[in-house]
């Protein structure tokens, strides 16, 4: 890929200036036509699924109104055998089941038409009121040629949800009940549990079964194209039947799925679909509206059109105006071209005629000042030359200067040992160590071996100074002596424990070095005089953040900068963390990854 993307940009940078005149042109006409289109189209179709999705929610709301009107009357209805002291008595001489299918008599019968008839009166959406008997009896307001008066089976599922309601009213789904003669009848009903309003013992049932044609009438009143289904609380179907529509698995998953949301897309058959869902408060009815992507979205579609031909038009005239301006434009660049092919082959007497103040006319005196120059600095390459020898000499001369400084350290070495002044030896010979670790810049990352030398070195000159008290002890396991580290981030904590911690009596200094999960760490610690918990967490505070002052005890300027210099170099797990109690010493603990010889580290990266 970056092969080919580098054979693309080696061949956009070959092609004339003409031609690539005329691609910016169109490329700034196309940029500016999709950006404007792609907005246009989105706010559009945005604007447009916004529009459907809130007219089809008002839609579902008005067709849930509308049932649940209907249902608040049923309901109502469904109560007013409570109030009719005839109804109850007759219930109540029907609570035994009985053998044989003898039908109730006429004394009990005709009352209860009658009755059951007042309710229905009209009330053309109600196919028939049943009034259900505990010994099985069914009273209704229909004849005995369309129900069957003696088939009350308490197996059914709707009848079970009616008792587990326990007196509330249940709206039951679609549904074909097998007291009708008609076997592929299909109503939804609201029914309800009688009960004594005396002694609260059951007594029966009644059914209120709702014409399909109800919700077809209402439906169609809405003048609606999508389609349409209305589901009860369980999302068991009210409309459509099942086996009049249809009914996808995905679509009925996505149901289950519906919480709170009114609007989704569902897949049906390779069809996208807009879902417009609405739920009722009262009844809990569910009214869904399935509309085809494609239809909502035929004006957006017709847009993306119009669009894409805008485009394709701007396209072709900005490859007009490309050919017809580029012309004069591309004249100048041409002229001074080929002066410029003239001055590569020696002619320096070269010069162009400028005809315009524009840029491709300062492009021509900025050509012939150019020129001009040449010969001065043809001229000076040689002085130029002369002066670089120069400054490598006086390079050379000033690494001569740390040479002269250690053979002077080692004239007096010999001195030393020859007047047999051992600790003058020894200092001189740890004095000359330190200025040759301190002074060589070859290397910015060491072994942890190379800073210990370089310590002990250094304890060693204090030792001269502030005697035997001074003890200096290492616990360093031998395999990490190869580890890498950046130089001289030890040195400044082993002469803030010299200096600040035990100057006054001597005391002990401890290195200790250990790998914890391929960490290093480091501990110096001393017995000295400490620090005071207040000083402790100021110290602290002031190393995270890395403010460059001092403690009166510790020298926060050394702790901040190698926290920090760490910190850019491992990242920010890694870092040095302090320790100490006021007469019970001071340690600072340094942790970096484990490296060894022949990794890369950050600060060689850094370095060059």
């Amino acid at each position: 890929m970056r092969k080919m993307n580098q054979t693309i940009k080696n061949y956009l940078l070959s092609l004339p200036y003409r031609v690539k005149l005329i691609l910016v042109f169109s490329f700034l006409i196309l940029l500016t036509a999709t950006i404007l289109g792609s907005i246009t189209y989105y706010q559009f179709a945005k604007s447009s699924q916004n529009k459907t999705e809130e007219y089809q929610i008002q839609l579902a709301d008005q067709i849930n109104q509308h049932l649940n009107r209907y249902l608040k009357e049923m309901q109502i209805i469904s109560l007013s055998p409570f109030y009719d002291q005839e109804v109850l008595d007759i219930l109540k001489s029907h609570q035994t089941p009985s053998n044989g299918t003898s039908f109730p008599p006429a004394a009990e019968r005709v009352p209860m038409w009658r009755y059951i008839s007042s309710l229905i009166h009209m009330r053309n959406e109600i196919r028939g009121i049943h009034i259900m008997a505990n010994d099985g009896t069914i009273f209704s307001n229909l004849g005995s040629n369309t129900v069957m008066l003696k088939v009350f089976e308490t197996d059914n599922d709707w009848i079970k949800e009616i008792k587990q309601a326990d007196g509330e009213w249940v709206l039951l789904p679609l549904h074909k009940p097998n007291y009708y003669l008609n076997k592929d009848t299909s109503v939804f009903s609201v029914a309800r549990l009688i009960r004594d309003p005396s002694g609260h013992e059951p007594l029966g049932i009644i059914k209120i079964d709702l014409k399909q044609e109800l919700i077809n009438e209402i439906v169609s009143n809405s003048n609606i194209k999508s389609n349409i289904f209305i589901l009860n609380k369980d999302n068991h179907f009210i409309y459509p039947n099942k086996e009049d529509k249809l009914i996808e698995s995905s679509f009925l998953s996505e149901i289950e799925n519906i919480k709170v949301n009114n609007y989704t897309n569902i897949p049906i058959d390779g069809t996208e679909y807009m879902m417009v869902y609405h739920q009722s408060t009262y009844s809990g009815v569910k009214t869904i509206m399935l509309t085809p992507r494609s239809s909502v979205f035929n004006e957006v579609n017709h847009l993306r059109k119009v669009i894409i031909l805008v485009v394709i038009v701007g396209i072709l005239v900005s490859f007009l105006l490309g050919f017809l301006l580029s012309k004069p434009l591309v004249g100048s660049i041409h002229t001074l071209r080929k002066a410029m092919g003239k001055v590569e082959k020696g002619n320096f007497a070269q010069r162009v005629t400028i005809h315009s103040n524009d840029e491709i006319g300062e492009l021509g005196k900025g050509f012939n000042l150019m020129i001009n120059e040449i010969d001065r600095l043809v001229s000076e390459v040689y002085k130029t030359s002369l002066r670089e020898k120069e400054a490598e000499i006086r390079a050379l001369q000033s690494q001569m200067n740390p040479h002269f400084l250690y053979n002077t350290l080692e004239s007096i070495n010999m001195l030393a040992i020859t007047k047999g002044n051992l600790e003058v030896s020894d200092m001189v010979s740890s004095l000359g160590k330190l200025l040759r670790y301190t002074i060589d810049n070859s290397s910015k990352i060491i072994t942890l071996d190379e800073e210990l030398a370089f310590i002990r070195s250094y304890v060693a000159i204090q030792k001269v100074r502030i005697g035997e008290n001074l003890q200096f002890c290492e616990e360093i396991d031998q395999s990490l002596n190869q580890v890498l580290l950046p130089k001289l981030v030890l040195q400044p904590f082993v002469e803030n424990a010299i200096v600040h911690g035990i100057v006054q009596h001597g005391g002990h200094i401890f290195i200790r070095a250990c790998e914890e999960k391929g960490i290093l760490k480091i501990t110096i610690s001393d017995n000295g005089k400490g620090i005071s918990e207040l000083e402790l967490i100021k110290l602290k505070r002031l190393i995270e953040n890395q403010q460059q002052i001092s403690s009166e005890k510790h020298n926060g300027i050394a702790l901040s900068n190698v926290h920090e210099r760490l910190q850019l170099l491992y990242g920010k797990p890694f870092g040095i963390t302090v320790d100490g109690r006021e007469q019970k010493g001071f340690s600072v603990t340094l942790t970096i990854p484990i490296q060894r010889m022949g990794e890369e580290t950050r600060e060689r990266n850094i370095g060059g």
